[in-house]
């Protein structure tokens, strides 16, 4: 007999708020993507106080204080990451608070997997959580199927043609995928064919705008000047890239000096928490006046490469190598 398979869960996209939520995978940008709807279905509520601990550096307590009521709550949305790297503090106070959960409180656990925690995944299992498919995306049909859902959430349409050519293009990070995908929703009207994504991605296969950009930002300039060659010479239009360097430069300047947790500010500055976190790491050590003299830079980049500059090719090397030396050396 067939031994029967185990329940791969629903996708993050259907996810709804509920006492026990178990996301299981390790692609972190699905995690962050379920952890981000859930975070925004709760916030609608009045009387729901949020709380995000990691199971790793937990203390003894935290669980229950986060999940009791208060004066200014009657119910808790709790956030857990790091679930596979758990303390035995956590563990202990896990399994109490499962022999009798709050029906009115929302407990979301992230669990990537390996064999610490056994016990109390089973018993998470066990006591009915709704289990969140937050494993990778490794066949090139599933990311195109992400690509169409978000489109579709969007209400924006794209051709196939235009699914796939992105999905080629940008396909070996989700992270950078969705990235992606917010992009042309954003900096686009209408319909999104081919051409479209050919000029925004085309000759990305394996030099991307966004490697040029960070490259850029993390001071490395060899690294940054070789793929952006690589880039022009596989036929990527420079405006997009352009575009990626002003995107990039523009979060480090809304991060910069910001300490507040990646949660709490990524619905402020219309940002998802995974860019926020990313953009924070890469802030580290950078000053305003020079993130400043970037973004004017990168302005002046833009024009020649639409037409004020002779080449736009030697506009774009400038930018980059304006913005590696003005990165922090770590």
């Amino acid at each position: 007999m067939a031994r029967a398979q185990a329940n791969p869960g629903i996708s993050w996209r259907q996810v709804t708020p509920a006492p026990l939520i178990l996301l299981v995978g390790t692609e972190e940008y699905l995690a962050s993507r379920a952890f981000e709807l859930l975070r925004h279905q709760a916030s609608g509520r009045e009387d729901i106080q949020q709380t995000r601990l990691n199971a790793q550096k937990y203390e003894p307590g935290e669980l229950l204080l986060a999940t009791s009521s208060s004066l200014f709550s009657s119910a808790n949305l709790v956030e857990v990451h790091d679930l596979a790297s758990m303390n035995e503090y956590f563990l202990k106070d896990a399994l109490n608070y499962l022999k009798d959960p709050a029906p009115e409180n929302v407990l979301i656990l992230h669990y990537s997997g390996g064999t610490r925690g056994k016990k109390l995944i089973d018993a998470i299992k066990g006591a009915g959580a709704v289990i969140v498919n937050c494993q990778p995306l490794k066949k090139d049909a599933e990311k195109i199927e992400f690509v169409t859902a978000e489109f579709k959430a969007a209400k924006r349409r794209i051709t196939n043609d235009a699914v796939k050519a992105l999905v080629a293009a940008v396909g070996s990070s989700l992270a950078e995928l969705g990235s992606s995908c917010s992009q042309l929703i954003q900096d686009t009207t209408g319909a999104i064919d081919q051409d479209v994504v050919d000029r925004y991605y085309g000759g990305r296969v394996e030099a991307t705008a966004f490697k040029v950009a960070d490259a850029a930002i993390a001071g490395n300039a060899q690294l940054a000047l070789r793929t952006l060659r690589h880039a022009l010479g596989t036929g990527t239009d420079p405006i997009p890239i352009v575009a990626t360097l002003a995107m990039k430069v523009r979060q480090l300047a809304k991060v910069l000096g910001v300490n507040e947790p990646a949660a709490q500010l990524a619905s402020e500055l219309g940002m998802a928490p995974w860019q926020v976190q990313q953009a924070q790491q890469q802030a580290r050590g950078w000053k305003r006046s020079d993130v400043a003299a970037c973004v004017e830079t990168i302005a002046q980049t833009d024009h020649m490469v639409k037409g004020g500059g002779k080449s736009p090719g030697y506009a774009l090397e400038h930018a980059i190598l304006f913005i590696a030396g003005k990165a922090p050396r770590r």
